[in-house]
């Protein structure tokens, strides 16, 4: 019996009232529908959202072929493309346009894929989003 495969990602992004830069952030996340979106929280005092992503996984999801790390990954440079800081207000601390992503393995995924995948991610933000 083939046993499923699945992750999960929570990306939070220093934005929720400027309503076109969220539409560009969620066309970007449909480019990739094999990965969704389950969840949004929009919260307006701390002017942030937060998405929840699911996906099937391959048995190497670190590799390029990974619907949940490319969906994320597209979100990211949506973000960074339209959203500038020098104009944010929110009391929430941040870090940074997407100042969150996490990934957490879901039925019989491990831990360790769900790692390289963050890291695949981690290194392609790093090298191609300054």
């Amino acid at each position: 019996m083939l046993k499923l495969m699945l992750a999960c990602c929570k990306v939070y992004i220093s934005e929720s009232r400027n309503r076109a830069a969220l539409d560009s952030i969620e066309q970007a996340a449909r480019l990739f529908p094999q990965a969704t979106i389950v969840n949004k929280f929009e919260d307006e005092t701390y002017n942030r959202v937060g998405y929840t992503l699911v996906s099937k996984l391959t048995p190497e999801p670190s590799s390029g072929l990974c619907p949940l790390k490319n969906t994320v990954f597209a979100m990211v440079k949506a973000a960074f493309e339209a959203i500038n800081l020098e104009f944010h207000c929110g009391s929430h601390p941040r870090l940074g346009v997407v100042d969150h992503i996490c990934f957490h393995p879901l039925g019989c995924t491990s831990m360790d894929q769900t790692a390289g995948i963050a890291k695949s991610l981690a290194a392609d933000i790093g090298s191609t989003l300054q």
